[in-house]
């Protein structure tokens, strides 16, 4: 079984997902969690977390619990359903799992919450898992 630190250290290079501030918390065999703090730089011109953010968690919960199951796992494909508006968070957090997956696909949900529970948004993602 991998660790969050086998995760951190697999992801280690990923300098868009640090610059975020994006932090794995939680990894097993059945969901990855992340977290962020919500800066002012992840604000958009309506003092809400921008949809770029949200979508950058949620692709990189997706490719931590993909690459704990399936090394070197890329994202081909990724929906997105912003339910409701993220203002006045202290922080974010993604839970993804894998749904399915076959010799060289898998597919996976996330979902996002604010630091009240509340669901700020959904998606799916698809994954190429490379040999």
């Amino acid at each position: 079984m991998k660790t969050v630190e086998d995760m951190q250290k697999y992801f280690e290079m990923d300098r868009y997902v640090a610059t975020s501030g994006i932090k794995i918390t939680e990894i097993n065999d059945e969901f990855a969690v992340c977290k962020a703090d919500i800066k002012d730089f992840h604000l958009n011109a309506h003092d809400m977390v921008q949809g770029g953010m949200l979508f950058t968690i949620c692709d990189f919960a997706f490719a931590v619990i993909a690459n704990y199951h399936f090394p070197n796992t890329i994202s081909q494909f990724g929906t997105i359903s912003f339910i409701n508006a993220c203002i006045d968070a202290e922080y974010i957090t993604a839970k993804a799992r894998i749904l399915t997956s076959s010799r060289r696909n898998c597919v996976g949900e996330v979902t996002v919450t604010d630091n009240n529970g509340k669901v700020i948004c959904v998606s799916q993602f698809n994954g190429f898992i490379r040999k």
